[in-house]
């Protein structure tokens, strides 16, 4: 297992302003623009292969997330991996973090067994129709992330992402997704936009 604090606070800092808020914004972009694709999936091969790259991805930033909060506890990091014991103290983490959930650890399990190599346990997969639940496993991850965060020292963590770790509520962002068709109805184009109120201003995105 690594010893914890190997960046100075303010690398840390600075890694969790460009690294963690990447991983958080490219879960909770994926988990939305996938909430509104779902219904396209089955319409044609490019439906289904945006929709699968998309869940793909968001399967790779919910490791990356879950790894980060519970890994080095679990004995399972890397030496050069940047985990939470590198935020706060061992006690901070026994008061604060959340005893892993099974959503949480079946997620590892999936990236790696599903989306990140190709194994055996891919069939069990298939065969047990078990579907990502992309939605209630970014709730559950930022859920952990907003316990800890407020005890993150000032010295590691921006006063806006730790705003933002804390914000109450999962905004998913509301997206319009149209599937372009030939005459002969096969899929040939997929466009993505930001749903537009009436008064001309963007909805950044609904609570789940």
């Amino acid at each position: 297992m690594k010893s914890p604090h190997s960046l100075s606070d303010s690398e840390l800092l600075h890694y969790a302003d460009e690294h963690i808020q990447y991983e958080i914004d490219m879960l909770t972009w994926s988990a939305g623009i996938l909430a509104f694709l779902a219904v396209h999936k089955a319409e044609g091969f490019l439906p289904w292969a945006v929709n699968n790259g998309l869940l793909n991805s968001f399967a790779l930033h919910a490791r990356n997330l879950v790894n980060f909060l519970y890994s080095c506890s679990k004995g399972k990091d890397f030496a050069i991996d940047i985990v939470l014991e590198d935020y706060v103290d061992a006690d901070t983490i026994t008061n604060y973090l959340p005893a892993i959930s099974p959503l949480l650890e079946e997620a590892l399990t999936k990236a790696n067994k599903q989306a990140a190599h190709l194994s055996m346990e891919r069939i069990q997969y298939e065969r047990a129709g078990k579907e990502w639940m992309f939605i209630k496993l970014s709730k559950q991850i930022l859920k952990v992330f907003a316990s800890i965060a407020p005890n993150i020292p000032d010295s590691k963590i921006s006063d806006t992402l730790r705003q933002k770790l804390t914000k109450s509520g999962f905004r998913i962002p509301v997206v319009d997704i149209s599937i372009g068709k030939s005459q002969s109805g096969d899929p040939i184009s997929i466009s993505f936009s930001l749903r537009i109120s009436q008064d001309g201003k963007k909805i950044e995105g609904v609570s789940a």
